[in-house]
């Protein structure tokens, strides 16, 4: 292509058009038409570099960049597509510091802010991240990943407390407001509506649960008198259900049934609240440098801790396991799930972690907390299958008082001596099938160690042995159901 009749900008318009046709082959002859009569032209060469990305070449694309930055180094654009081809050429530091020129000339440029915080995330600058989503969430509020992902920048830094709060607002807007908060919201900014459909996905051991949930919180007095009839709306659906529901693992309600009793699934009818300070959540019944030598120095590394929490800390970690509607994760075959990263961030929670770190400063001291979780166990159906977990240190403790249990011998844990494999990854960790684990096992499945279920027992293990969740037998009744919290130290894999 010639450009001597015509003039630069007559030839820049050409071959964008080119460009937009998405004739990147003739739009590349144009553009280096224009450098051949117009040398660094900063238009051409920025054009050019989004080219060179669009067939995958980062190293041109950098070059074309960076001359075109030389003659137009105030156009944030140009920092900001510079960034783009240094993350896929692999030079984060580069990017980085081009999305930074970025934000100085366009400071809430919001796709850079968000390029820049998984940069830091990858570059293991988590406080960097977080500054980065902490403006991204502020200026789009009600969308729930933003404040996720704060939340997952905030545990990588080690800022449990910072972290509940990104989450709970995170849960605020997938679940609505708690209904018993209205005279004292904690996030007055924030819809009192879910900003989106509240998924209708359930099962019978769900139904189940939070018919038992609504019966418990109306017998305390805590049930809004608008949902007393509630329990009884459950039972009514549960009753309905055809055989293949009572037996699915999961299947979605249709509109009319979940009318019903929209008022309250998958929202939170009832937030407890520990009101938990600076007071000890763990217990000085137990030597804990005794307990840290032990862990160091075991084979297989598994150690069983009785009496973890203080009375107190149990009793209202228990009250908070109960009285919050927070279960909204079907597990498996038979368990519900409440996580961090959803409503399960009470101060008490964040509490335990991070004195647990204090106590074990070998163990857990250098490791940060990864994930907090805690599982509701239906007492007629079975836990989970033997997996691995991707972290370094697992912890995990129940809190279920010793009578509900009607086998003192069981109801606990199997932590196999036998590790997974260093080349596993997460699916085959997580999902895969009891069959192939047991597999793996072969003659090593008897080669075990079983710890039975105590109220306030731990179990500390490294994440690598593979572990199932015991045969177990509870009583009848909502309080009496199988609850443990687990919390997964430092990276694994």
């Amino acid at each position: 292509m010639t450009i001597d009749a015509r003039s630069i900008p007559d030839a820049l318009a050409e071959a964008g058009r080119l460009f937009a046709s998405e004739d990147f082959g003739s739009a590349a002859s144009a553009y280096h038409a224009v450098l051949a009569r117009s040398p660094g032209h900063p238009a051409a060469h920025g054009q050019l570099g989004v080219i060179a990305l669009r067939r995958d070449d980062p190293a041109a694309a950098i070059e074309h960049l960076t001359a075109a930055l030389r003659r137009a180094p105030h156009a944030p654009a140009l920092h900001h597509t510079l960034a783009t081809a240094c993350r896929r050429h692999g030079q984060l530091e580069v990017a980085a510091h081009a999305l930074r020129r970025a934000l100085i000339l366009q400071p809430h440029n919001q796709d850079a802010l968000a390029a820049l915080a998984d940069v830091r995330l990858t570059t293991g600058e988590p406080n960097g991240a977080a500054w980065a989503f902490d403006i991204l969430a502020r200026l789009r509020r009600v969308e729930p990943t933003l404040w996720y992902n704060l939340g997952v920048a905030l545990v990588t830094a080690g800022r449990l407390g910072d972290a509940a709060t990104a989450y709970r607002r995170n849960a605020r807007l997938l679940h609505g407001r708690a209904l018993n908060l209205a005279d004292r919201d904690p996030d007055p900014d924030l819809p009192v509506e879910p900003v989106a459909p509240v998924s209708r996905l359930t099962c019978w051991h769900r139904l189940e649960h939070d018919r038992r949930q609504l019966t418990h919180l109306r017998e305390r007095g805590l049930l809004a008198d608008d949902l007393a009839d509630e329990p009884e709306r459950y039972q009514t659906l549960i009753d309905g259900l055809s055989v293949e529901e009572r037996t699915a693992i999961s299947f979605t309600l249709d509109e009319a049934r979940f009318d019903t009793i929209a008022r309250s699934y998958n929202r939170v009818v009832h937030q407890a609240e520990t009101g938990w300070g600076d007071t000890a959540a763990l217990s000085d019944v137990v030597d804990w440098q005794a307990k840290e030598e032990k862990f160091l120095a075991g084979d297989p590394r598994a150690l069983t801790i009785d009496g973890l929490l203080t009375e107190d800390a149990l009793a209202a970690l228990r009250r908070f396991c109960w009285d919050s509607t927070i279960w909204h994760q079907i597990k498996g075959a038979g368990y519900l799930g409440a996580y961090f990263r959803e409503g399960f961030g009470d101060p008490l929670v964040v509490r335990i972690a991070e004195e647990l770190k204090a106590r074990m400063p070998r163990v857990l001291g250098p490791l940060p907390v990864k994930v907090i979780w805690a599982y509701s166990y239906e007492q007629s159906m079975v836990g989970i299958n033997p997996h691995a977990d991707f972290a370094a240190i697992n912890l995990n403790f129940w809190i279920t008082p010793d009578e509900a249990n009607l086998d003192p011998e069981s109801g606990g844990l199997l932590v196999y001596r036998k590790a997974a494999p260093a080349d596993w990854d997460f699916r085959t960790y997580n999902t895969t099938s009891a069959a192939f684990i047991y597999d793996h096992l072969g003659d090593r499945r008897d080669d075990v160690v079983r710890v039975p279920h105590r109220a306030n027992r731990a179990v500390m293990f490294d994440s690598r042995l593979i572990h199932e969740t015991d045969r177990f037998s509870f009583a009848p009744g909502f309080t009496n159901r199988r609850i443990n919290i687990t919390m997964l130290f430092g990276e694994g894999g």
